[in-house]
């Protein structure tokens, strides 16, 4: 108990609180926005806005997503050793890449897109990547709460908003409807993200002359680039291949199932925000002991307070569905039971994806999740022609667990620290 209450009044505790609260709201504007156009799109038209969604994530993130990292940890070296100049040069160099980097995908997108549907989300390609941008910023200024606020906050409850006037409107809508509500809720919560990081940077910054290491921090972001495009990978090809291979209605239902399991997870990524300025400041250090000290008590705290997230969504998959989605729903329910186990085992590993990325071993980082991906992508292509969305959560779980497990291991490894809730108690499993 004198843990617990040491680390919620630290500023680490804080900041875990206040972004467990964005999360909070986060999931649940999500999983009333499904709701809302679960019973409003038809099954297929709901399908297809779940298809198209994921496939502008996956051309979007992959490439663009990783410098949110690479932004959020250069923003706190160059903060904290008062490099006003190279901060000014890094945040110019990103911006730069973001909008050139999108600007060409949308392009080729166009050319090679046919189904007018899906020319509807390509502004995600350039959105997305902005509004991590300037929340990342705000993240390396130690400022947390601020830096989730658009986008676990402000652009969901937005998208709530719009999709509720569409509900009570009382007409069916397509796919192109939804994607057009999507890109509105996205801008706003670009234009406020970005005002509260201009008005957060140092004044000094300002009046700097800015200065490019243009081979150093290409050097830096590549592997993070890669690495976290593997990830949002991961996280997307499964949907678009449910729906390449067993059709738009099923990918829909499976991404229910998905997000709701998705609630296993919103615990550990509220603390991951929150103790994630602190492993790069710590290991730089030295202060090996006392960072191993806040990852173990994270991880213990995080699975403890997951467990009833995970049971529910185990025990009362069928019901859940039924009453929040309606009966065709309910056909998922072996996926959210097959996801929320593998959701919960990556909890139990703790921040093993954070840790490596944020001491300078990105390359085993981007490598874990290459293996990941592979795994994933085969059993996809295996799994889901005969056993449709329920071979796709198989598939996704195991690359999870593979993912999880090849991490922890190399943390230990590379950095010494053990990030799962066992602590330094599993030491001698892990040797």
């Amino acid at each position: 108990m004198q843990a617990l209450k040491s680390l919620l009044n630290s500023n680490i505790g804080k900041g875990a609180v206040g972004t467990l609260a964005l999360n909070l709201c986060n999931q649940v504007f999500i999983f009333l926005t499904l709701v809302l156009l679960a019973r409003v799109m038809s099954p297929e038209a709901f399908g297809l806005y779940s298809v198209i969604l994921s496939t502008m994530t996956l051309i979007a993130l992959p490439f663009l997503g990783g410098f949110t990292t690479f932004v959020m940890r250069h923003v706190a070296v160059y903060r904290a050793q008062e490099k006003w100049s190279a901060l000014k040069g890094v945040l110019k160099y990103s911006l730069l890449w973001i909008i050139i980097g999108s600007g060409l995908f949308i392009l080729i997108a166009l050319f090679f897109i046919q189904n007018d549907f899906y020319k509807w989300g390509l502004p995600i390609i350039f959105l997305m990547p902005m509004l991590l941008f300037f929340g990342a910023i705000l993240r390396g200024l130690k400022k947390v709460v601020h830096g989730r606020f658009s986008e676990f906050f402000l652009q969901p409850f937005i998208f709530f908003l719009i999709s509720a006037f569409a509900y009570f409107k009382g007409n069916e809508i397509d796919s192109d409807v939804v994607l057009q509500f999507y890109c509105m809720s996205i801008i706003i919560g670009i234009c406020v993200s970005a005002f509260l990081a201009f008005k957060k940077l140092p004044k000094q910054m300002f009046s700097a002359v800015s200065i490019y290491k243009g081979g150093e921090w290409l050097k830096s972001a590549i592997p993070l680039i890669f690495a976290v495009g593997l990830v949002v990978t991961n996280m997307n090809i499964d949907i678009v291949m449910v729906g390449a291979l067993a059709g738009e209605e099923q990918a829909g239902q499976y991404r229910v199932a998905s997000r709701m399991a998705a609630f296993v997870l919103f615990i550990l990524f509220a603390s991951n925000n929150a103790v994630s300025p602190r492993i790069s400041a710590l290991y730089e250090a030295g202060e090996k002991e006392k960072l191993q000290s806040i990852i173990t008590r994270t991880a213990r705290i995080t699975l403890i307070a997951t467990l009833p997230i995970a049971l529910t969504m185990i025990l009362f998959s069928k019901i859940i569905l039924s009453l929040s989605f309606g009966e065709v729903f309910v056909l998922a329910s072996t996926c959210l039971i097959i996801l929320s186990f593998a959701n919960l085992f990556a909890v139990f590993m703790g921040q093993v994806g954070q840790v490596m990325s944020l001491t300078g071993h990105e390359k085993y980082t981007a490598f874990a999740v290459f293996i990941a991906v592979i795994i994933n992508v085969s059993l996809n292509y295996m799994l889901v022609p005969s056993m449709g969305m329920n071979g796709a959560a198989i598939a996704t779980g195991v690359s999870i667990v593979v993912w999880n497990g090849v991490l922890a291991f190399w943390t230990v490894r590379k950095t010494g620290l053990y990030c799962t809730a066992l602590g330094p108690i599993g030491k001698r499993a892990v040797e």
